[in-house]
Parts: C-alpha cells; structure tokens; sequence
C-alpha cells in the first residue's frame, strides 16, 4: 500500500529530502520523487498511529529534553515524547494525521493495554517498536555500565537473550494480532533497533568503557531481538523494517554518532538515537510508505 495524497506529496518527497540533512544519507531519492508525485487535488489526510517503547517515543532525541533519569520526572509525570522522534518526522512528510501513543517504558503488554484503543478501520497506517523493554535489557545496559562488563554483566546479557528467543515470540504475536484485528484496512510496519555499541576497537567514556567481549554480547543480544522480532513479522504478514545495517558505523564512540552514549544528568536518554538516528528512521519507513 502507497499512499498518494495529490499535491501534499510533492512537499511530503521535499520534507524528507531536509529531515536527512546531517545525518550522511543523500536526499536524491527523495528529491526525485518530488519532481514525479502526480499533482492533483489533495486527499484527506492519513491516519497514521506510532505504537511503542521510548525509541519510537524519541527518548534521546531532545526538543524537549528528557530532564530525568527515568521514564518519569520528580513530579510524577511521564517524560514527553520528542518533536524528532521519527514518527513525528514520517507524518509531517505523509501530510499524515497522527496518533502518537507510543512512550517511554512500554513493553508488549502495554502496547496492548494502553496504545492500541487509538487503532480503527479508519487507520491507513501503523508502526509499531516493541520488544526490548520485555525482559529488562535496558537494566542489562545499566549494569554493565556499573561494572565495566565482567561475569554479572555477561551472566545479565545471556539471561535476556535466552528470553528473547524463548519467550518474547509469544508476546510480539499477541502484539500483531491484535493490531491487525483493531485496524484491519492498515499498512502495519515493524521497526527493528539498531546495534549500540561498535562492534570492534577499544571502549570509550560514553560507553563506559566496555571491554570488546562485553560489546560484542550486548550487539549480539540486539541482533537476537531483530531475529525474533522480524520473524514475528513475517508470520503474520507484516513488513520489518531492519535498522541494524542502516546504522553500522553509527553506534556509541563511532562518527557520527546516531546513538546516545552515557548522558547526564538526563540519564533516561543513554544508548536511545539521537535526532540524527530518528532522521535515519524516518528515512527508512519513508522508503516504504512513500507516495
């Protein structure tokens, strides 16, 4: 499904050749879908729903800041989702009407209970990221941060890989299902994580100078999720969209950076894109879903 929406696509091909600026993919694509969108009268807009954890909610990406070290503010509050969080960017380009319910510390159970109410008939269009808050990977990250790696860090990464594998296929199927009861006319894509750390060469500050073996399980754990996630996906007909090649070479203490590395005081926004990372994402559902 390709959504044409007359006129608005020629500004939709325009908007997504600006949001790549700085983050080293060329907007010529996008730029000649400008000059061939076929005009005409412009159509209603899309209904697009941006279903997920904190990195399709843009933690990490700033405007605003995350001003906590958790999920919620010292007044109680759940911390906002970002202007450049890339669902955001993807609905600007589509001209889409967006319903952004995704947030910061959802896992697949609350997908379930507290996104999906905002799907119906009428949705053309949702992206959901999901998975990685299941089985606490990001407390993994944390402590292995704490302790520089080691055999507790090691022994935490292999328990959650594990579960992956066993556990979370379940899950993301409820997921799915139940997206595609609620919004059946919808275009549904599944966005993958990015690898945080390189894969090779000495650690760094901002990774909490991990040693190489300690890197290299935290990358195979993300490469495990995507597996799983990708062949939920596939199972129920659903498209993946796989971020893990896109963002090689932009992993914490590499150049660029797409991803945070260890962020203070705003400790909440460690190992989450960057407004750079969240450009990259959008570029890659917008391949998809262009006009």
């Amino acid at each position: 499904m390709k959504f044409t929406t007359g006129r608005a696509a020629l500004t939709a091909a325009v908007a997504v050749s600006a949001l790549m600026t700085g983050t080293g993919v060329a907007p010529s694509t996008a730029a000649a879908a400008a000059s061939t969108a076929a005009p005409g009268p412009s159509a209603a807009p899309v209904r697009y729903v941006a279903l997920g954890d904190s990195v399709a909610a843009g933690v990490g990406a700033g405007a605003p800041n995350a001003n906590a070290d958790s999920c919620f503010r010292a007044d109680g509050t759940r911390i906002p989702n970002s202007t450049r969080a890339y669902p955001r960017l993807v609905a600007t380009a589509l001209g889409a009407r967006l319903e952004f319910r995704a947030f910061c510390g959802a896992n697949t159970k609350a997908v379930i209970n507290e996104q999906l109410g905002a799907l119906n008939r009428r949705t053309k269009l949702v992206t959901v990221q999901v998975g990685a808050n299941d089985f606490g990977f990001t407390g993994v990250v944390k402590k292995c941060i704490l302790f520089s790696g080691g055999s507790i860090c090691n022994n935490a990464i292999a328990e959650v890989q594990r579960a992956f594998l066993k556990e979370l296929p379940g899950r993301l199927d409820k997921v799915y299902t139940a997206i595609r009861i609620k919004a059946p006319n919808a275009r549904v894509l599944v966005v993958g994580y990015p690898k945080l750390v390189r894969q090779q060469g000495s650690g760094c500050y901002a990774d909490g100078l991990m040693g190489l073996g300690t890197r290299q399980k935290l990358n195979a754990a993300a490469h495990t999720l995507n597996d799983v996630t990708a062949i939920a996906a596939q199972r129920k007909g659903i498209e993946f969209v796989a971020a893990e090649n896109p963002f090689k070479g932009h992993a914490i203490c590499e150049d660029p950076e797409w991803i945070n590395g260890i962020s203070y005081p705003d400790t909440v926004e460690s190992f989450h894109p960057n407004a750079s990372g969240h450009r990259a994402f959008s570029w890659l559902i917008w391949q998809k879903v262009k006009p």
